[in-house]
C-alpha cells in the first residue's frame, strides 16, 4: 500500500507517518524509487501499536524500546514477558526500592528480579498514596497482590505461544491499554461491592 492508505487506514497524518519514520518507530517500506515505497499490514500494525503507546503516555524514546525489542524478541516466552514489561516506562523510575516492598514480595512467594522497574513503581506509589493520608496496611497490600495474581495468569494464557512477535505485541500493548480496562473495572466492581449486591 501506499504512504497514503496507510495514513488512512491508521489513522495517522502523512506527517506523523514521515515523523515515525524518521525515528525509526516503523521500518521502511520497501522502495519502489527514489520518492516511493510500498507498505504492508505490518507497517499498518506497528504504526497503530505506537499510536496506542504515545496515546497511552508512553514517550516517544520508550515506544523506541519498545519496537526495537518487536524487532528482535527474545527467544524464551519468559524473556520475552521480561522485556516487554521492561521496556516500558516505570512511574517512578528513581525511587530505591523499599524494603517492605522487597518483604512483601518475599512473602507472597513471588520469583521478581531485583531490577524489575515495577518493584520502584509500587514502592514510589506506596508512598505517595501514604503521603496523600491513604493508609495502606500490609495487610490490604497482600490483599490487593493476591488479587493481582488472577489477572496475571489471565494476562499470561492470554500471550500466544507460537509467534514471539505476535506475543511481545500482545504484552506490551495489553500491558499499558488494559491497565485503564482494570481500572475501571475494579471502580465498577466498588459501586457493587459497596450497594450491599453481594
Amino acid at each position: 500500500m501506499k504512504m497514503s492508505e496507510l495514513s488512512e487506514r491508521s489513522g495517522t497524518t502523512v506527517a506523523t507517518l514521515k515523523y515515525y519514520l524518521r525515528e525509526g518507530l516503523v521500518p521502511a517500506g520497501e522502495s519502489l524509487g527514489a520518492t516511493r515505497a510500498d507498505y504492508s499490514e505490518m507497517h499498518l500494525q506497528r504504526v497503530r501499536l505506537v499510536r496506542a503507546l504515545i496515546d497511552a503516555g508512553v514517550s516517544v524514546a520508550q515506544s523506541k524500546r519498545v519496537v526495537e525489542t518487536l524487532d528482535s524478541p527474545p527467544t524464551s516466552r519468559h524473556d520475552l514477558l521480561g522485556k516487554a514489561q521492561y521496556a516500558l516506562p516505570a512511574s517512578h523510575p528513581d525511587v530505591a526500592v523499599s524494603a517492605e516492598v522487597t518483604d512483601l514480595v518475599a512473602g507472597l512467594g513471588w520469583q521478581v528480579s531485583p531490577d524489575s522497574p515495577a518493584l520502584r513503581s509500587l514502592t514510589g506509589a506506596i508512598a505517595a498514596a501514604r503521603s496523600a493520608g491513604v493508609p495502606l496496611e500490609p495487610e490490604s497490600l497482600t490483599g490487593y497482590a493476591r488479587a493481582t495474581e488472577g489477572i496475571a495468569a489471565v494476562d499470561v494464557a492470554a500471550v500466544p505461544r507460537d509467534d514471539l512477535a505476535a506475543a511481545l505485541h500482545r504484552v506490551v500493548a495489553g500491558t499499558v491499554l488494559v491497565d485503564p480496562v482494570l481500572a475501571a473495572l475494579r471502580r465498577l466492581a466498588q459501586e457493587h461491592v459497596s450497594s450491599g449486591a453481594t
